[in-house]
């Protein structure tokens, strides 16, 4: 007599309705608290954002007119730009919680700030590597503490900026730069920690 098997069919099929069903349940109930939470954003005042705490580019530290390249020219320019901008750090900030958390009324002012702030992360990047490439660790320093400080996620920033550390010796603030990195929530931590420690 042989095992019977449409019993043990029957029940899994039963066990799998049920799991796809409560998957779909789940799924239409994130997708309605998502809908209420974006017209939730939508009708939020406006709040007050002059007093934040923004972000500027210290351009007078920077080594402006170092180089004749026509790249690094065209970074320093936009640099120089940048820095009658405000910017803020909002990369990990959905769109929603942009509008809760400033108000509808200005989203396009705050969404403009973060990509100002993450073109500028960029920039700072390239700059220090051209820096880097002039053998003006002083200077890839000065640039890297700067965008490191406002917690950019570029993980070659720190990177380059613990390598110069490195070769400066200068082992304390390589210590503040791998604390600074373990107390974070970016996104490649423990990538960077691995290249720097």
């Amino acid at each position: 007599m042989g095992f019977p098997l449409l019993p043990f069919i029957l029940l899994f099929l039963v066990l799998l309705s049920i799991r796809l069903h409560h998957l779909n349940a789940k799924r239409e109930q994130e997708e309605a608290e998502f809908w209420e939470k974006e017209r939730q954003a939508s009708i939020t005042p406006a709040k007050d954002i002059s007093n934040l705490r923004y972000i500027t580019i210290p351009i007078e530290k920077f080594p402006l007119n170092f180089s004749n390249d026509e790249e690094v020219i065209a970074i320093e320019n936009e640099l120089k730009e940048l820095s009658t901008h405000k910017l803020l750090n909002l990369t990990r900030v959905t769109n929603t919680d942009l509008k809760l958390t400033y108000g509808g009324p200005n989203y396009e002012t705050m969404s403009k700030i973060g990509d100002d702030y993450d073109r500028a992360t960029v920039l700072l990047n390239k700059y220090a590597e051209a820096l880097f490439e002039a053998d003006r660790i002083d200077d890839v320093i000065t640039v890297l503490e700067f965008a490191v400080g406002t917690g950019t996620d570029i993980s070659e920033s720190y990177t380059l900026l613990a390598k110069c550390y490195k070769q400066k010796e200068m082992d304390a603030k390589l210590d503040l730069l791998k604390n600074q990195v373990e107390q974070s929530s970016l996104y490649f931590k423990n990538s960077i920690l691995e290249k720097i420690s």
